[in-house]
């Protein structure tokens, strides 16, 4: 087994993304505001590595159930059978599933919360479904892939915000809670529009597996616009959080503008005259740039809050 084949099987761009984010919520939401948290910096990185060990399995076991729509709509990217083999694949989606679900029972137990590690098994078994049927129905597999990126956001907030609090630190407990619950939100609409956009890039292959995925059930011009439909709604969320969340003269309001919502309105543009598989894969590509864009955030928000709070 190539190093190289495996890392791309695990999608490891994605994982550094999702890590990255759940690091930077904690360094510049959670700590920098002196919150005395829940998880010692080692319980927590044991955190970031059970979300990307079971996050990594999700894509493997997807890849696994794929690999006849694969040879379909990426023929060129089949890792599964080709570079590894189906019986390894197995064994790597076995461990990392299994370790990655006893590191976040391990915490669970650690803090005294043991139901907390029903969460683990459910996302496992969640990403499992989607990957066996779920992914081949009507909207139902977008909103369960797009809630779990969301969950990895929640998830901070159920492990490792604030200890109890004192009266003068409850407003900004509100202001943080707000702030991940908008991040969360976003994630959300974000890989949602994503998910509809691959589904039309993949309609050919998934048509030919027999899955019943929105553009195959209803057309691909209705899945576009709703697909836009989605994006503009995050325009709007994102409007009303900068009218009433930032200052325009702030350094956070001019980096939003810039780098999400400009984009974005570009993504619409781009969205609205799509017409071939290329089209969608580049406003796939925008959509996961804009979502690291917005990870990069998180500094510049915290630092906005910062100088609101004081």
């Amino acid at each position: 087994m190539k190093i190289s084949a495996f890392f791309n099987l695990i999608r490891w761009k994605n994982l550094i993304l999702i890590a990255l984010m759940q690091i930077l919520i904690k360094l510049f939401f959670l700590t920098d505001f002196g919150f005395s948290t829940v998880l010692t910096n080692t319980f927590f990185y044991l955190l970031v590595v059970s979300t990307t060990f079971i996050t990594a399995s999700g894509y493997i076991i997807n890849d696994i159930f794929d690999v006849k729509t694969d040879r379909i709509n990426k023929p060129t990217k089949i890792i599964i059978s080709t570079k590894i083999s189906l019986q390894t694949a197995h064994k790597l989606y076995l461990f990392l599933t299994v370790f990655g679900v006893l590191i976040g029972a391990y915490i669970s137990f650690k803090i005294e919360k043991p139901f907390y590690s029903t969460f683990f098994i459910a996302i496992a078994l969640l990403l499992y479904l989607y990957s066996k049927s779920l992914k081949g129905k009507m909207l139902i597999g977008n909103i369960v892939v797009s809630i779990l990126l969301a969950f990895s956001i929640v998830i901070l907030f159920l492990f490792d915000f604030p200890l109890p609090l004192n009266s003068l630190q409850m407003d900004n407990y509100f202001t943080l809670k707000s702030i991940l619950f908008i991040y969360a939100l976003f994630a959300f609409l974000l890989n949602f529009t994503r998910e509809i956009i691959k589904d039309i890039e993949d309609i050919k292959g998934d048509y030919k597996s027999g899955l019943k995925t929105f553009p195959i059930v209803l057309g691909r011009n209705i899945a576009r616009n709703f697909a836009s439909f989605i994006n503009l709604t995050t325009l709007l969320f994102l409007l009303f959080c900068l009218i009433n969340f930032t200052e325009i003269n702030s350094i956070a309001f001019v980096y939003i503008v810039s780098f999400i919502f400009l984009p974005l309105l570009y993504l619409s543009y781009r969205l609205w005259n799509a017409k071939n598989k290329k089209d969608y894969t580049i406003l796939s590509k925008i959509i996961k740039i804009v979502i690291l864009l917005g990870v990069l955030s998180i500094p510049l928000i915290s630092n906005h809050l910062h100088n609101v709070i004081n």
